[in-house]
């Protein structure tokens, strides 16, 4: 007997803007087969392609729909500034909690971490996709494929690229 997935209801994805590519540019839909091959950008500076290609038949990523990169990992979507503001209000209350403020920001940063969904993003273009299946899964953030892939020849620690990408990779051992 299969198992039934659950259907996808939302999916999100985060592309580079054209001109600042600090900047992303979310297109929402309701899934990963409501997609277009194309998107208006809209600021009205060009047109947004995707490789949906690089969707499983399930609803997951092999690649990343942007640049079609195979080289994905995985992170939380966990508010990084939320996080920075919780640790130095614990630290400026520490001296007058008697640093239990401390455990206690420990304690809900960690409860915020786990509650937060995942989401992939690609090591070249930077892309984010948000609300697709997790399988394949893609390992979490791997230096040694960063270093590869910002210098080239030249990465003392860039390991060569598995055959099919990051689609079911272990997790990197550090």
């Amino acid at each position: 007997m299969t198992q039934q997935l659950a259907p996808i209801r939302w999916i999100e994805l985060g592309l580079p803007h054209p001109t600042d590519p600090e900047r992303l540019i979310f297109l929402q839909a309701d899934g990963p087969f409501a997609l277009r091959r194309w998107y208006r950008h809209p600021e009205g500076e060009g047109e947004y392609h995707l490789d949906l290609d690089r969707r499983t038949e399930a609803g997951g990523l092999t690649g990343c729909l942007h640049c079609s990169h195979p080289e994905l990992y995985t992170r939380k979507r966990f508010p990084r500034m939320l996080g920075g503001a919780i640790v130095f209000l614990a630290a400026v209350l520490a001296p007058f909690t008697h640093y239990i403020s401390l455990a206690v920001a420990g304690l809900l940063d960690f409860l915020i971490y786990r509650s937060v969904p995942d989401e992939v993003v690609c090591y070249v273009c930077g892309s984010v996709h948000r609300g697709f299946r997790d399988e394949p899964h893609h390992p979490v953030f791997d230096r040694t494929i960063a270093e590869r892939l910002t210098h080239g020849e030249k990465a003392v620690m860039g390991s060569p690229m598995r055959e099919g990408g990051t689609a079911g990779a272990p997790d990197p051992e550090h």
